[in-house]
């Protein structure tokens, strides 16, 4: 896999007003900030998606990830491949949008990954999805992650591309591992992810979860591209029995986040395609190390068939189903806000998976951290994060 070093001269850095946003709470550059001033907006699930003429429509946004840009100051939102608008072509199939706000609730198309990259994204199964990507800077770069996969896919992989902005210019630089090199069974369901100075990924869905430790630019494992079998490491191993998977007590979607010293994992549980039937739920434990294990608030670690496979974060409830494949995001007040998927049950689209964002409370009793009731918030006028204050 080639090195930053040998693709760097042949980027060339886009404007930033490429990829500006016709939202009216979006209301442009750096410039429109009034020094540094926070306010917290009221919102209400499920989120918010803007045409290029400021118009409302609907969009499938499934397994999303968010990063906030230190430079431009937006939040940036990379899903799973749907049809949405891009820019002035129109609506159109996008194997790997990007969305972009200031304020995590509305937002606007502004860009995709491999779009126009004729070879990008084609070393797996014929006809794989771009699926659950996870973004992170790198040093000076934005790698951006995806499982590359079919469904049922004998061997689907995991992938990286890099950018020197959140929105593009983008490289691929293909396949890192796949199910046959590392041996875990489902690779798909990336997060990279921080400790300290070394970058890890952590992988995998409903047959175990993996992590290995990736080299400095994050463009493939620290080991090299053999052997990875011996050292990748498992989260949470594969509990399946002569090949029969329960997805009530495995995981995939899986998120960790450290804070206060302790490694807050985040997976999600059961049916994830069955509509406004789906039984997604996100559960999580907690661990003193990256590697775990992970136990959650009954001391059962999360594959123990003997506890209750972590505490419960978010849940089905009768107005949202399918809710799970999460990222975590923190605002400038400290807040952790969950932002993942469900079907609005009583929604335009209650056959889609549509993101939804709510507040995290961390229990005084647990320590455990859950959504208010362990449903989606729906059509309920709430405080959202706290973000920087725009000029009207």
């Amino acid at each position: 896999m080639k090195k930053l070093a040998s693709i760097f001269m042949l980027i060339s850095v886009l404007s930033l007003s490429s990829c500006q946003s016709s939202n009216k709470n979006d209301v442009g550059n750096d410039s429109n900030i009034t020094k540094k001033e926070y306010i917290r907006e009221k919102y209400s699930n499920p989120l918010n998606f803007y045409k290029v003429d400021g118009s409302k429509y609907d969009v499938y946004c499934a397994d999303p990830d968010v990063i906030r840009c230190d430079e431009d100051n937006y939040y940036y939102m990379y899903c799973t491949n749907t049809d949405c608008e891009m820019g002035e072509k129109g609506i159109m199939y996008d194997r790997s949008p990007i969305f972009r706000s200031r304020n995590l609730v509305d937002w606007t198309w502004c860009g995709s990954v491999f779009d126009g990259l004729e070879n990008a994204a084609n070393w797996g199964t014929k006809d794989a999805g771009v699926w659950g990507p996870s973004v992170i800077k790198v040093g000076n770069r934005y790698n951006y992650y995806y499982g590359l996969s079919t469904w049922g896919d004998p061997n689907p992989g995991i992938g990286v591309a890099s950018s020197p902005t959140p929105y593009g210019p983008w490289v691929d630089h293909g396949k890192i591992l796949d199910s046959v090199d590392s041996g875990v069974k489902n690779s798909i369901d990336p997060q990279a992810l921080y400790v300290g100075d070394k970058l890890y990924l952590v992988w995998g869905s409903f047959f175990g979860i993996g992590i290995i430790e990736l080299t400095e630019d994050g463009l493939e494992p620290y080991v090299g591209s053999t052997n990875l079998k011996e050292y990748t490491k498992y989260i949470i191993k594969d509990n399946t029995t002569d090949g029969i998977m329960d997805v009530n007590i495995n995981y995939e979607g899986s998120y960790i986040v450290q804070k206060d010293n302790k490694f807050y994992y985040f997976g999600s549980q059961g049916t994830c395609l069955s509509g406004t039937n789906s039984t997604y739920k996100v559960k999580v434990g907690v661990s003193d190390s990256i590697f775990g294990p992970y136990k959650g608030s009954d001391n059962f670690e999360l594959d123990d068939k003997n506890g209750s496979f972590g505490d419960l974060v978010v849940s089905p409830s009768s107005e949202v189903a399918g809710t799970g494949h999460n990222t975590i995001i923190k605002d400038f007040d400290g807040r952790y806000w969950i932002l993942y998927h469900g079907y609005h049950i009583n929604g335009n689209l209650p056959e889609y998976r549509i993101p939804f964002l709510d507040e995290l409370t961390w229990s005084e009793e647990t320590s455990m951290p859950f959504v208010k009731g362990n449903n989606a918030s729906i059509n309920e006028e709430k405080l959202g994060p706290t973000i920087l204050k725009y000029k009207e």
